[in-house]
């Protein structure tokens, strides 16, 4: 308790009475070790006193499982904490929905986009637990809790600013087309069906447009619809009142709020218009009537749900007008004069309220001056390059400095203002769920800002207006003076920039085109004619993120080589693919893929080079990458790249435990796959912390906690691996750090079957060596009692059969019968009945048994091939899909990948059926251990 009392000084919190009434009743509630992991969290925090606030509140309303889960899931219990400093908004949703914490948990792959199509998946299934529901509440609810996971992407520095905007712009196209579907089969029921020809689309503008929304956006609509009726007055009817209903599911108020709140005022003819129009009428309106500001709109239109053909052919039809064939002063000149007056009101709103009621948005220099002048750009050079026309600013901004329009100085700034802006605008927007943009005049709350834009010692309000009055100097420059040079001297428009390699996202056909410029042996690769279609996208993923920057590029110019060996990476692995799409540079491991790790090539040369777990986790995904690529080219054991994997976690773990200054007060032992040598793709580390009994108990805690959290926590540089500790003494609810005396008596006292055979596993990996003799001999002993005691056989079959009970796969080669489980319970029963302990992997057990007598020679080589088909079948899909799932993949390509790499390692005859060998397999197995605990 004293320690708790202790635990830190509540001069953190603004609101310090409240915040000791919130600890006093999380302790009521919490048990001591997760309110002070809690509690050491919170300096962290933006808001601290809203991060306990919120916490207490979920403590209060959470069931025992989330609170458990908490509490053996550090990594789980910061990110809440972290959501909880940065959104109340979000922080709400958590506490209404607190199967959420499950999901975080479970999903590890927080490094990862998700795209459309799995947000369509999530969807029906969120849809189908609530079949009765009315669904506007339901899609605004699932809005929400889609935006706790992007959110936790966002504040954690793993995703950009594009993937962000990317992905709230990707759930949003998906909640369309489910309130689409609703309100066509509504008008279906109420007015039947319209004509067969007749079709409606629904057209994004604006921020959504662009696949640049932010948290709490308005969405801009367009309704369009075509059909050769012979009623045209009926269908007009028919298809506004189903932009009606449409329009009504997302904006009614729900519980939840509304899905979305919809701007139609961009429609033709703005407020008056129809709320749907006929394609024919919309095309006349912009060919004769529509203002210029209404046709830089269309830029950014695209089909966000239904019928994509009326979408496409009114962006189609309408270019000639946005882009002209020659500099079309008056079109910008137009859009100028309604930009400064919008300024002019601007400023002296700005006056008013003073420096700490900047608009990030709208004032002098802001985003939307950005985003005008890009798109006044575009409208000038995109009638003769057509490339140009893209609705992304960041992605037109980059174009626009490829093709020489903005110098590199120029895109520098912009860029960074930009991504800068857009940033603070969604902490702003992310706090309360309210659509702002203006900068609080609050004193705390701007430190909150300050805190979440994670700026450390520099000043946020002096680097706002360093970032404004640079896009205000750009914006002066490249439109007022340019205009006027050339009314006096008829000069050229922009002076040319050098080309740079710069571009984010390109048809395959456009980058291909740039690879012919830049580099004609990188072409020559890349236009192989003879790529599938899986490959050929794959390319075009990684070539596009390589020509995002020249240092990205770089990694292929110094050796066209290179892409040569990724090709084949490419087809295969959609594991390593991600790896070289988030990190082109590591292509270069390509030039020598025999990783030889050590501690020196994972630590930075100098403490004060640079951040020293940002390097391991380099030095980790690089190795990571290594092997697997080596596994793709020259197919090995699988048992072989395990251990390889195995090495690199123990260095890994090895340099961690040094950074956090653990190495003098912990030992680090392993057990599961990392205690047997078979650690592998996104595989959890299965640890055991001691201490020696006279050290000081908290210390030893605090650097196994921070131990933990520096291997697992996800940031931009992605995470080393996951951790588990669950396998310590009482699990769980025991205590993360423990003494070899202790857990000598744990074992004596309290030992189960299944954590004899789990300790079969132990193995020393870093820290104190001189508690190494100290534990492994005794736990040995007290593992190997364990087994003499009766009943031991009968409550390991129970055991296992308990497993196989809880396995949901219906063909998996690890959990059902006759699957490795069987094996692996089969070595470490063996091993502990006959007292022989073997070091090594599953296969080095079976073949230590049989040399002792305790397995028949025959039953051990069944058991030997047996686990190297499982662990290669296992280590494969890993390596295909990039996930641990114990059966093949149900995909096509994916599953002919796995079958055609596994035949490659083993020597497998093609054309003999897979799952076919799995399932004799199974049964062979099933048969010894049957045989064996008949016994």
């Amino acid at each position: 308790m004293t320690e708790l009392a202790n635990a830190f000084d509540l001069s953190l919190f603004r609101d310090r009475p409240r915040a000791q009434r919130d600890i006093d009743r999380l302790r009521a509630r919490l048990p001591d070790a997760l309110l002070l992991a809690a509690l050491r969290l919170l300096p962290d925090s933006p808001d601290p006193d809203q991060s306990l606030s919120l916490f207490e509140r979920l403590a209060a309303q959470a069931g025992r499982e989330s609170l458990a889960l908490l509490h053996q899931d550090r990594i789980l219990l910061h990110y809440m904490l972290a959501l909880f400093g940065h959104s109340y908004w979000l922080g709400e949703t958590l506490i209404q929905n607190p199967d959420l914490l499950v999901t975080i948990s479970r999903d590890r792959h927080l490094e990862r986009s998700r795209s459309e199509e799995e947000y369509r998946e999530s969807l029906a299934v969120f849809l189908k637990a609530f079949p009765a529901a009315d669904l506007a509440a339901l899609l605004a609810r699932f809005r929400k809790r889609e935006y706790v996971r992007i959110a936790l992407r966002d504040v954690q520095g793993i995703a950009t600013l594009a993937e962000t905007t990317g992905e709230i712009s990707a759930l949003t196209d998906v909640v369309l087309e489910e309130a689409l579907r609703e309100a066509e089969a509504d008008t279906h029921r109420r007015y039947g069906p319209p004509a067969p020809d007749a079709c409606f689309s629904v057209v994004s503008l604006g921020k959504l447009g662009g696949n640049e929304l932010n948290y709490s956006s308005d969405i801009d609509l367009l309704f369009l619809y075509t059909g050769d009726s012979a009623d045209p007055a009926g269908l007009r009817e028919y298809f506004v009142r189903q932009a009606q209903l449409f329009t009504d599911i997302l904006c009614r108020a729900t519980q939840e709020g509304p899905v979305f709140r919809v701007d139609l005022r961009l429609r033709p003819q703005g407020r008056e218009g129809e709320p749907a129009i006929a394609l024919r009428q919309a095309l006349d309106y912009y060919a004769r009537a529509a203002h210029d500001w209404e046709l830089q709109a269309l830029i950014k239109a695209r089909c966000s749900a239904g019928d994509p053909e009326p979408a496409q052919q009114l962006i189609r039809g309408v270019q000639p007008r946005i882009y002209t064939e020659k500099l079309n002063f008056a079109a910008m000149e137009t859009a100028l004069v309604a930009r400064e007056r919008m300024g002019a009101r601007r400023r002296r709103t700005v006056s008013r309220l003073g420096p700490a009621g900047i608009d990030v948005k709208l004032d002098r220099g802001g985003i939307r001056d950005i985003e005008f002048l890009v798109q006044c750009l575009q409208r000038i050079y995109g009638g003769e390059e057509k490339w140009l026309r893209s609705s992304g600013t960041l992605f037109a901004l980059q174009k626009l400095h490829d093709k020489g329009h903005i110098s590199g100085q120029d895109f520098h700034e912009l860029t960074l203002a930009y991504e800068f802006l857009r940033q603070v605008e969604h902490r702003l927007q992310l706090q309360r769920g309210q659509q702002v943009h203006r900068l609080p005049a609050d004193g705390h709350q701007l430190e909150v800002l300050h805190r979440a834009l994670r700026l450390q010692d520099r000043e946020l309000l002096p680097l706002i207006e360093t970032r404004m009055t640079a896009v205000s100097e750009i914006y002066d420059r490249v439109i007022h003076r340019h205009r006027r040079r050339r009314e006096k001297t008829g000069a050229e428009p922009l002076p040319a920039a050098p080309r740079a390699n710069t571009v984010r996202e390109m048809s395959f056909a456009q980058v291909l085109e740039r690879l012919a410029l830049d580099s004609p042996a990188l072409h020559a690769v890349a236009s192989c004619a003879d790529l599938d279609l899986h490959t050929r996208r794959n390319l075009h993923r990684f070539l596009s993120s390589a020509l995002t920057s020249p240092e990205r590029f770089s990694a292929l110019m110094e050796n066209p080589r290179r892409l040569e060996g990724a090709l084949a990476l490419l087809e295969t692995s959609e594991y390593l693919t991600d790896t070289l799409v988030r990190h082109p540079g590591v292509v270069r491991v390509l030039d020598q893929i025999t990783p030889q790790p050590a501690e020196s090539q994972l630590h930075p040369a100098s403490p004060a080079e640079e951040n020293p777990m940002a390097h391991l986790r380099r030095g980790f995904r690089k190795y990571a990458f290594a092997i697997g690529a080596r596994d793709v080219l020259s197919p090995r054991s699988a048992f072989q790249s395990m251990r390889e994997n195995s090495r690199i976690a123990d260095v890994a773990l090895r340099l961690a435990l040094n950074m956090v200054g653990g190495e003098q007060t912990l030992a680090v032992f392993a057990l599961g796959r990392l205690g047997t040598h078979e650690f592998d793709i996104s595989s959890d580390a299965d640890l055991l912390f001691l201490r020696p009994p006279d050290s000081d108990e908290a210390e030893a805690r605090a650097a196994a906690e921070s131990l933990v959290h520096a291997l697992a926590a996800y940031t931009r540089e992605g995470s080393v691996f996951a951790v588990d500790t669950r396998l310590r003494p009482h699990g769980d609810e025991g205590e993360l750090v423990t003494t070899p005396q202790q857990l000598d008596r744990y074992l004596t006292e309290e030992g189960r079957p299944w954590e004899a055979l789990s300790f079969t596993k132990l193995r020393f990996v870093a820290g104190r060596e001189d508690l190494k003799p100290e534990t492994l001999a005794p736990v040995w002993h007290r593992i190997v009692e364990i087994a003499a005691q009766p009943g031991f056989s009968s409550a390991v079959r129970e055991m296992r059969a308990r497993l196989e009970r809880a396995n949901r796969y219906p063909h998996s080669f690890k959990q059902a019968r006759g699957g490795f489980y069987d094996i692996d319970f089969i070595a470490s029963y063996l091993m502990l009945r006959h007292a022989s302990l073997a070091h090594g992997n599953t296969h080095e057990r079976l073949q230590h048994l049989a040399q002792i007598g305790a397995l028949d020679r025959p039953s051990a080589g069944q058991l030997e091939q047996a686990a190297i088909l499982y662990r290669t079948a296992d280590h494969v899909i890993r390596l295909v899909t990039g996930r641990a799932r114990p059966e093949l993949p149900e995909a096509e390509h994916a599953r002919k990948a796995v079958e055609d790499l596994v035949g490659a390692i083993l020597g497998r005859p093609k054309g003999k059926d897979f799952q076919d060998d799995l399932r004799e397999t199974s049964e062979q197995v099933r048969g010894i251990f049957e045989r064996i605990f008949a016994a």
